[in-house]
């Protein structure tokens, strides 16, 4: 991280907790609010369920006491493991897992429990999940690192690495066996999809001293890195089969300032490459991107949510028609592009986390 960004991220922390606070839904004490449009709205679908673990692991390795944003932060967890059941929301078990650790709650057994999962039924789950949803759980297994969780363990790792097209070095975003709205762009994975089982695959090396998976992640980093853009972009879309980007944009903030730059740090941490250029590049597209405006605005906490394309919504189906039936979809002129004046929970929650581990070895229940 440069010196100025550095500065910059630590004088947004007070500004985090204050825009956490405000995230806080008072009738289910989740972190269910969000900015859209510019003004404070409910999130929407699991977000609640999946920013709040999120959220909770990135207070937890920022060294923030909970209580300066939420009563209590253990209560929160176990209810989040009755809402992963209720709401029928398993693909947020592994970050419930990690922010369990994180916060050193309750025995990961029992809250499995509550989540109503076993050893067991991890195992049988991993098919129906998205590749990003894996990944979530390979590091929430292994932020548990409960014996009799190993072999769910090393099967979610196993699930995860078939996902990988060893030619290409893109992960698909589904298995074969996963919901038919999954497997019909199976082949078209997006960002998220990579950078969450890089972070794993490191985690993994870190947990287990494997050198087999540092070397797997570090090839990976190779490619992610390979093909970023030139004013360091994460691109949204790659196809597994030829091991092209599909989709340029959207770009969000999110991949740019936490997502893309908390995996490279757990790569070098594991033993892998370094990627300070690009690390460096993905956060100068803040102030040096498609829309030639600064993204953060310092005096509110706000980043915003990224650089979309300037379309409608029939417009946007017929380009997503094009891209599951391989016929590409062409870039807009600059003039083309707008700016998504949104934030959630989940990109607080990863701010906090990524400028953490760039600043000081893990406290306990963190891998990095």
């Amino acid at each position: 991280m440069t010196q100025a960004l550095a500065l910059r991220i630590e004088t947004l922390q007070d500004l985090c907790i204050a825009r956490l606070r405000d995230c806080l839904d008072p009738a289910t004490g989740r972190f269910g609010r969000q900015i859209r449009d510019g003004a404070w709205a409910p999130t929407r679908g699991t977000e609640s369920l999946t920013g709040s673990a999120i959220c909770l692991i990135g207070l937890s390795r920022a060294g923030i006491p909970t209580r300066a944003v939420l009563d209590d932060a253990v209560g929160l967890c176990r209810r989040l493991a009755s809402g992963l059941r209720e709401e029928a929301c398993p693909g947020g078990l592994g970050l419930l897992l990690w922010a369990n650790s994180a916060l050193r709650a309750t025995a990961p057994m029992t809250l499995l429990a509550e989540a109503g999962f076993d050893a067991a039924d991890l195992v049988r789950l991993l098919p129906v999940l998205t590749t990003m949803e894996t990944a979530w759980l390979v590091s929430g297994l292994l932020h548990a690192g409960v014996p009799a969780l190993r072999p769910a363990t090393i099967a979610a790792l196993q699930e995860l690495e078939a996902r990988l097209n060893r030619e290409t070095l893109v992960f698909r975003h589904c298995s074969d066996a996963a919901p038919l709205r999954h497997r019909l762009r199976r082949r078209f994975a997006h960002f998220p999809d990579q950078a969450y089982p890089l972070q794993a695959l490191a985690f993994a090396a870190l947990a287990l001293g494997d050198p087999g998976r540092r070397r797997l992640a570090d090839r990976c980093g190779a490619r992610l890195v390979a093909a970023q853009g030139p004013l360091g972009q994460w691109w949204w879309q790659h196809d597994a089969e030829s091991g092209e980007v599909a989709e340029r944009h959207p770009v969000h903030a999110l991949h740019q300032h936490s997502l893309a730059p908390m995996a490279l740090r757990a790569l070098a941490l594991a033993g892998g490459q370094e990627h300070a250029v690009a690390v460096a590049a993905s956060r100068a597209w803040l102030q040096e991107n498609e829309l030639g405006i600064d993204m953060v605005e310092p005096f509110s906490g706000i980043i915003w949510h990224g650089v979309e394309r300037e379309e409608g919504a029939v417009a946007r189906r017929l380009r997503q028609a094009r891209l599951l039936a391989g016929l590409g979809t062409p870039e807009p002129a600059a003039a083309g592009f707008r700016l998504n004046r949104e934030m959630r929970p989940c990109e607080w929650g990863w701010l906090l986390y990524a400028a953490a581990i760039e600043a000081g070895r893990p406290p306990p229940g963190h891998i990095v």
